[in-house]
């Protein structure tokens, strides 16, 4: 079956955390797909996470270098921005990126992240 995962469950998942482990059982037979902004984003939260020095610098490389072989297929969006701009007011355009793929593929949005989850119950799931 079909998954759209975000950027929150994806580097959780790469770092192997509690939380990542669920993501990890919770994604382990599916199709995985996500916009194509995924990997700027998940490169993103790990660089936060070392500057914030919760990851070391090798701990961030082997999450960049396990994420290539997670094999997540990134579409592009640009045949859904008129549903991304009907979600403006819930949610940022990032999130309503994902929100949007998941809907126009009828499956469901995997996160971590508990503001998106709760804006868009129904279609967002959490592990």
């Amino acid at each position: 079956m079909t998954l759209v995962v975000d950027a929150s469950a994806i580097a959780e998942l790469l770092l192997g955390t509690q939380r990542g482990r669920r993501v990890a059982q919770a994604v382990s037979q599916e199709d995985l797909v996500a916009p194509q902004h995924l990997t700027v984003e998940v490169v993103s939260v790990l660089r936060g996470w070392y500057l914030g020095g919760h990851i070391t610098d090798q701990e961030a490389r082997q999450a960049l270098q396990e994420f290539t072989l997670l094999g997540v297929r990134e579409l592009p969006g640009v045949d859904l921005l008129d549903a991304v701009w009907d979600l403006r007011n819930n949610v940022s355009v990032y999130d309503a990126m994902y929100v949007a793929l998941a809907r126009e593929l009828e499956c469901r949005l995997l996160s971590l992240d508990a503001r998106l989850i709760k804006a868009v119950p129904g279609t967002v799931i959490a592990p």
